[in-house]
Formats: C-alpha cells, structure tokens, sequence
C-alpha cells in the first residue's frame, strides 16, 4: 500500500523522509518509519480509504490499531463495505462502533453514513439502537459535516441523538420518502448547509419557521424530491441560496418568501407549486426555471412566478417556460429588464427556436445569451405561416442592442433553427462574437456552415466560430 502521497508535507515537518531519518538515527535502522507518526497523521492517511480498507489497514501492527478512531473523516456506507456479502451487518457494525469510539482529542469533521440494506428485518431492531449510538458518538466528537442515508423501514427513524450534534455546519438527510415527522432543528444553532432529499415535509407543522429563526447562520437550503405542502421562508438574514429541485406538491400548495436580504441564487426545477409569494427579491442575481410541463395550465401561475423572480442579471429557462412567450397577448407585458444574461434550453421542435425572438423582446438589455437545443420525444408540429409570421418575421420589434455574445449548441438546419440564427446576426448590432455547436457532421455541416455566413450581418466586428463539440 503506497501512503506515501497522502502525508501532507506542511504537517509541521512530520514528512516521510524526516520520520524515516529520525527513526534510523534513534534505533540504528530496521524500525518501521510510521512508528514517529502521531495518531492524527494515521487518521488522515486511512480517512482517504474505503471504510473496509480502512479497518483491514488496523492489522498491520499495533501501532495502526488507533488509526481508524483517530480518523477526520469517515465514511460508513454498508452497500460498499459488502457487497457481496450482504449478511454481515453485526460485523459492520461492530466495525463502525470501534471507528466512532476516538475521544474529542480527535476531532470528526465529516461522517457519512448510507445504511442501504441494514435494516434487515431480522436486525432492524439492532441496527436502530446502533445508528443512535453512532450519532451520539459522533456529537461527543464534535462532528461538523453530517451525510445520513436511512432506507425505508419502519424502524428507520431519526435517532433523538441527531439533535445532539450541536456542532454540525452541514447537514445531509436521505429518508427515502419514510413518512415519519421532521424533528425540530432548533438546537442545531451553527448550521450553515442543509440538504433534505426524499423527505415528506407534509404536516410538519412549523419545522421551516423554526429552522430560519434558530439556525440564524444558515446560507444554503436544498430540497431534492421532497413532497411538500407549504414552503414558507422568512426572517434568515444569511440564507443566500436556494434550491428546490424535483419536489411534489400538495393540492394547495405554497411557496412563500420573505425578508432575505442576502438570497443570491434561486434554483426551481420539476413541478411548480400552486401559488407564490415572495416580498423583497431585490437581492436576487441569478434565478434557474427549469420547470417542466405541468399536468393543469399554470401559466398565469407562471406569469407571476417570472415577474417575482425573473427579472434578475442571469436568468436559466427551461423549454416549457420559453414556449409561453410565443402568446403575445399575454405575455406582452412582462418585462425582464435587468437581465444580462440569458441561457434557453429548447426542445428540437418548430416552436423551441422560434420562441426566443419574442423572449428576447421582454428581455432588451442581454448582453449574453446562450442557446442549448435537447432533443424532443414529442411530435413535431407544424406551424402556420401566420405564427412564423410572427415569431420570426415579426420579430423586426425585437430590440438586442446590448447583446455581445452569443452561444449556441447543437442547432440543426430546420428552418427554425436558421432563422434563428439570421435574425439573431441581422438584429444584434452591437454582437462580437457567435459560437455555433452544429446537430450535424460532415458535409451536412460544411453546408450549415456555408448558408450561415452567407446571411447578412449587422454588426462589422463579429466573429462566427463553429466548434465540433460543445
């Protein structure tokens, strides 16, 4: 096994090569040179090896016995220690135990525990009261960085020990959608990150009001996948990102925001709840829509979503939400001005390209924008020559002066995407540079490239470029 790598060479000069010197001069050679090491050194080493690796590393002399316990990090995931041996979780178990037994003269900065096959039927019982002694071991450690994957099981619970971590920064909760309350996380006062995923926040009554003002240092809040009723925000002075991702929603769901002062980043993707309330977004600088196509109309919905939040410097749209601006009667109104940088995720259909133009009208102050074309299992329909009437042609009221850079990956030689591309170039008057990642290979793309520069350009000084791959 070569550790010699993961020595850090500013450990106060505790190197390889002074330790080998120091343990030749003291016996006269033949000593193994770990033997100077400190147990925090050992700990750092076997904290960079698979848990099972770890543990065996304890065999190889006495002096590596601690070495485990002494680790920084640990990483306990059952599912990777045995794999092939599945039944062996009294083993791992006691494994674990010795690893979390280190006094607080070793302190643990990160514990991950993924407890997927565990909580066998036979040994769930046991597995509960070991998973609420390791937390308890790892609170009176001072563990900062938490990771906790429980399977769905009915005695999979949230130890009442979890809360005695009172030193974590960061935590990570995996239920795998147990429907089991939330406890409060009130006394967890130093936490800077939380990350909920597959967790059901229906009827958990007061759990986010809480959480914002107890866990007053908090910065970054994830919901992956979670199903909830009503998301309410308010009153967390240094919470600055959030993101919701994949979430389901109730029938009368909510999302409300208020009095965050320092809310930088706003990621929403998958499902939309029914209602949104967000007071004081001015501080907004970068807002992802990834929202994919509801079963019920919501545009209206999506409507007041985009005047709350949309009107940001950068600004992500997925194609669904690119796909409303095509209805001018009632998306005339909406007006994005403080967007400068723009990025549209398409679908490869007639309406996907043809979209932009009037998204561009209530966005005239981009300066850069970027196009990305997926592909679409959906049918390709047909558009009337009065809508390309309008998308296209009619975009002479679309106003890009600003717009400088442009990007735009795998668009094909369909007539929306070249028209694209020649109104892009005959209105963006100020444009320096465009990027072009061609759908096509070979000749089909000498001959996209050929009609390409052939269209006529407003602006003297742009430069086209076309990349193989983006």
């Amino acid at each position: 096994m070569r550790t010699k790598h993961l020595i850090p060479n500013h450990a106060a000069g505790l190197t390889y090569a002074n330790a080998y010197a120091a343990a030749r001069e003291g016996s006269g050679g033949g000593v193994d040179p770990f033997e100077a090491f400190p147990d925090a050194v050992l700990g750092l080493i076997v904290s960079k090896l698979p848990f099972r690796s770890a543990v065996a590393a304890s065999a190889i002399s006495r002096r590596w016995r601690g070495a485990v316990a002494a680790a920084p990090a640990l990483d306990l995931d059952f599912a990777a220690a045995f794999p092939a041996a599945p039944r062996r979780r009294a083993a791992f178990a006691a494994a674990a135990t010795a690893a979390l037994a280190g006094s607080r003269r070793h302190p643990l900065r990160r514990l991950c525990l993924a407890l997927d096959g565990f909580f066998d039927q036979a040994f769930a019982a046991s597995a509960a009261s070991h998973v609420a002694s390791w937390l308890a071991a790892a609170a009176a450690r001072g563990v900062e960085q938490l990771e906790l994957h429980l399977p769905r099981s009915r005695l999979a619970v949230l130890p009442p020990s979890l809360i005695a971590c009172t030193d974590l920064t960061s935590l990570t909760l995996r239920l795998d959608h147990n429907a089991l309350p939330l406890p409060s996380l009130c006394p967890l006062t130093r936490l800077s990150r939380l990350h909920l995923s597959s967790v059901s926040l229906v009827g958990c009554g007061d759990f986010f009001e809480d959480l914002c003002s107890h866990c007053t240092q908090l910065s970054c809040l994830i919901l992956e996948q979670c199903h909830i009723g009503a998301l309410r925000l308010a009153g967390a002075p240094q919470l600055c990102s959030l993101d919701i991702a994949s979430c389901s929603w109730t029938e009368q769901s909510s999302i409300a925001i208020a009095e965050m002062p320092a809310l930088r980043t706003l990621r929403y993707s998958g499902a939309m709840a029914n209602r949104h309330m967000i007071n004081g977004a001015d501080s907004l600088d970068e807002a992802v829509l990834a929202i994919e196509r509801p079963q019920a109309l919501l545009e209206p919905n999506l409507r007041e979503l985009l005047a709350l939040v949309g009107n940001v410097r950068s600004l992500v749209l997925s194609p669904w939400c690119i796909e409303q601006f095509a209805h001018p009667e009632e998306w005339s109104k909406v007006r994005l001005d403080k967007v400068r940088r723009l990025a549209c995720i398409i679908e490869r259909r007639e309406e996907g390209a043809l979209s932009i133009a009037p998204l561009l009208t209530s966005c005239p102050n981009v300066q850069e924008l970027s196009v990305s074309v997926v592909p679409s299992q959906s049918k390709r329909r047909r558009c009337s020559d009065s809508e390309v009437q309008y998308r296209v042609i009619g975009g002479r009221g679309m106003i890009v002066r600003n717009l400088r850079e442009i990007r735009m990956e795998y668009i094909d030689e369909s007539k929306s995407g070249l028209d694209l591309v020649k109104l892009l170039l005959k209105k963006a008057q100020m444009l320096e540079m465009m990027t072009i990642v061609p759908s096509m290979d070979g000749l089909e793309q000498a001959k996209f490239r050929r009609r390409v520069l052939k269209f006529r350009k407003a602006s003297r000084n742009v430069n086209i470029q076309f990349c193989a791959t983006a």
